[in-house]
Order: structure tokens, then C-alpha cells, then sequence
């Protein structure tokens, strides 16, 4: 008798949070953080945290956060005192405000995995806490040195095409050489972005672990590339649309420096076409929207799908463009339109539709796992990434 394959087993991600009971929580942390005059904002953070990640639960467990409010704020002040020191010497000394740019420009790498070591020992699920290892060097090859390889490979071929269509003597050549340059840089910059993407994600997920379990990820970075490809189709039409409503403003505008120049004349063609001007801009923003959304849903599902926990456990994202950008859009008008007031039900909702669209395939009991005794010394390396929009990841 043929046995039929064993199904296996799957475990959404639940979010029990709720916009009427964050919306107090994230009360309390605003009001207090406006008297005490931002010295409350740590206590906030870890306020705020702790809901997100006590209110995410997977095979009837949640996640836990134990980060201590006075090593955050220790962390904020060391990064404010440090602000400080950099106008004041600024001002008296001109000349060692780059000095200090470009120092901190060297250590963002190393700020930056700090930040996710520091987070990954302040997660915890089932009493065991995330881990976070990686090389310094690998960090630097991945944000700085291979991107900065890969840009001037593309900028080197881009020009050698635009010499050789700039020493030509026919205009027909020179279009064909203008238009195969154009071709190679869109082609180009989709291969730096789709590598650089791919290195970023694998650097991330291939040094975390969940105790001493760690996380695997085999991506690909030709798939990579292609999904910034397919983004790039996706915005060509809505710049065609904006180049359309557009095109005939340019060429008036072109004739009229070219031949007459009067300011005048030029004023009331501007102002002539400024519902054209408004109505391209909507296009090229939606367009931008709407590649934007497609790539981020597409790369987190694929990211997803490719990553492992041990042997048993893998990942699941199955998020929709079109859900995805209807929920960014309504988010973004109930904060408008409740003037901020809206925000902890804009959070509550992503989280909300973050967690239905994530699963775990696989037995968790098979789970071999064993807690480690790694702790994080010290904060400032988060806060530097949190003053400076430096955190990324999944």
C-alpha cells in the first residue's frame, strides 16, 4: 500500500495587537517624552517594542524584547553629546568638519552590524535570545567596496560607449551608440542594485542565529537583478505618460530661450501648463509607488522563501503588491488627515498585515537549540543607526 507524503506542518505568524490600545500606549510615551524634554524617549522605545514584539506570536509563544531603558538613553546622550561636539568644533574649526564626516562615513559598516547584533541579544522567543556574528571585513566588502567596484565598472563601460558615439561622424551612428549607452546603463544599474541587494540580505541573514541555531539563506543574485529589472518595466510607462504630458511644455520652452528669450513670454507657458506640471508629477510619483511596492513585495517574499532555520525550519512571506500599496496609500492619508494622531493605527495595521502574510514550514518541536550566554555591552552603536536611518533588514 503506497503511504501518502506527509504534509508539512505550518505556523502563522498572529498579531493580537489593537489601534485602540497602542493609540494609549503610544499616548503616554508622546506626552511624556514632550515633558521630560526627550529623556522619556528610551523608556518609550522600549515601551513600544515590547507591545510590537509581546503581541507577535508563533505556535502559541511570543517574542520578547530586553533591552534596559538607561542603556538606551546612556546610548542617546553619548550620540547627542557627540552631535553637539561635532557643530560646535564646526564652527571654531571649518576645516575639521570633514575630517569628522568622513571618519564617521568609515565606521557605518561597523555601526550598522553593532545595531543588529544589539537588537538580535534583545529579542528573545520560548526564553532563548537571537544571536548576531559577522566579520568586520565581510561588512565592509558587502557596503562599501564591491558596490563602489561595481559603480565604476558600469561608469567605465557606460563611457567608453559615449566616446565611441562621440567620435563617430554620423548622427544616425551617434543615436544608435547614444541609445545602446542608455540600454547599458538601466541594464547596469539594475545588476549593481540587484547585487548589492543580495549581498546586504546575505550578510544580514547568514550571521543571525536563534540560540546557536543559525539561519541560512541561498540567494541568487541573477534572481535578484531581474526583480530590479522587472521594477524598472513596471515605472517605464508612467514616465512615457509624464514625458507625453510634459513634452510640449519642454519644446515651447525650447523656442522660446531659443528665439525671443522674453522672460514673459516664458512665465506664461509655466503658468500656462502648471496643471500639466502637477498632473506629471502625480504620475511619476505613482509610478514610482507602484515599483517601489512591487520590488519590495516581490524581494521580501523571495528572501523569505530562501531562508532556513537548522534543517527543519523555513520561511513563508506571501504579501501582495496590490494589498501591500492599497495599505501604504490609506495608511499615509489617516496620518495626514488625523494631522500624526493616526500613526498607532497606521503601525497597528502594517504589523497586522505583515504578520498574516508571514509563516514558519516545519516541525518547531524537531528544534535543536540551545541558548547562548553572548550579551550586549552597551547601546550607542543602536541609537547612532536610529539618528541616522541606519537600520536595514527583513
Amino acid at each position: 500500500m503506497a503511504t501518502t507524503p506527509s504534509v508539512p506542518q505550518k505556523h502563522a505568524v498572529l498579531f493580537h495587537g489593537k489601534s485602540g490600545e497602542y493609540f494609549s500606549v503610544w499616548l503616554v510615551n508622546v506626552i511624556l517624552t514632550i515633558v521630560t524634554l526627550g529623556i522619556y524617549s528610551a523608556w518609550a522605545t522600549v515601551r513600544r517594542r515590547r507591545y510590537f514584539y509581546g503581541n507577535t506570536e508563533i505556535d502559541g509563544d511570543r517574542f520578547d524584547y530586553h533591552a534596559r531603558p538607561l542603556d538606551i538613553l546612556k546610548g542617546r546622550i553619548i550620540v547627542i553629546v557627540g552631535l553637539i561636539a561635532f557643530f560646535i568644533l564646526s564652527a571654531v574649526m571649518p576645516g575639521i568638519s570633514l575630517v569628522f564626516v568622513l571618519a564617521f562615513l568609515a565606521l557605518i559598516p561597523w555601526i550598522i552590524i553593532r545595531s543588529w547584533r544589539y537588537n538580535a541579544l534583545m529579542s528573545s522567543y520560548r526564553g532563548i535570545r537571537f544571536n548576531y556574528h559577522c566579520r568586520i571585513g565581510r561588512a565592509y566588502w558587502t557596503m562599501y567596496l564591491c558596490p563602489i567596484l561595481l559603480v565604476v565598472a558600469l561608469y567605465l563601460v557606460v563611457t567608453m560607449v559615449g566616446l565611441m558615439a562621440a567620435s563617430t561622424q554620423s548622427l544616425a551612428s551617434s543615436l544608435l551608440f547614444g541609445g545602446v549607452a542608455f540600454v547599458i546603463f538601466m541594464v547596469g544599474l539594475a545588476v549593481v542594485q540587484g547585487i548589492v541587494a543580495a549581498l546586504n540580505y546575505s550578510l544580514y541573514i547568514n550571521n543571525m542565529a536563534f540560540g546557536d541555531l543559525p539561519f541560512k539563506a541561498e540567494l541568487s543574485k541573477r534572481a535578484l537583478v531581474k526583480m530590479v529589472l522587472v521594477s524598472f518595466l513596471i515605472i517605464l510607462p508612467f514616465i512615457i505618460v509624464a514625458g507625453l504630458l510634459i513634452g510640449s511644455l519642454f519644446s515651447s520652452l525650447f523656442y522660446a530661450i531659443l528665439f525671443a528669450g522674453d522672460p514673459q513670454m516664458i512665465n506664461a507657458l509655466i503658468v500656462g501648463n502648471i496643471a500639466s506640471l502637477i498632473f506629471t508629477f502625480i504620475v511619476l510619483l505613482l509610478g514610482g509607488l507602484v515599483s517601489t511596492a512591487w520590488l519590495s513585495v516581490a524581494q521580501r517574499n523571495y528572501v523569505y522563501e530562501k531562508t532556513r532555520l537548522g534543517q527543519n525550519i523555513q520561511l513563508k512571506s506571501k504579501l501582495r503588491t496590490r494589498t501591500f500599496l492599497s495599505l501604504i496609500l490609506t495608511n499615509t492619508l489617516i496620518v495626514i488627515f488625523t494631522l500624526g494622531l493616526g500613526v498607532p493605527v497606521a503601525e497597528i495595521r502594517l504589523a497586522r498585515y505583515l504578520a498574516q502574510s508571514t509563516a514558519l514550514e516545519g516541525d518547531l518541536a524537531l528544534l535543536n537549540v540551545h541558548a547562548h550566554q553572548d550579551s550586549a555591552r552597551t547601546a550607542v552603536a543602536e541609537e547612532v543607526a536610529q539618528a541616522f536611518d541606519l537600520n536595514v533588514g527583513i
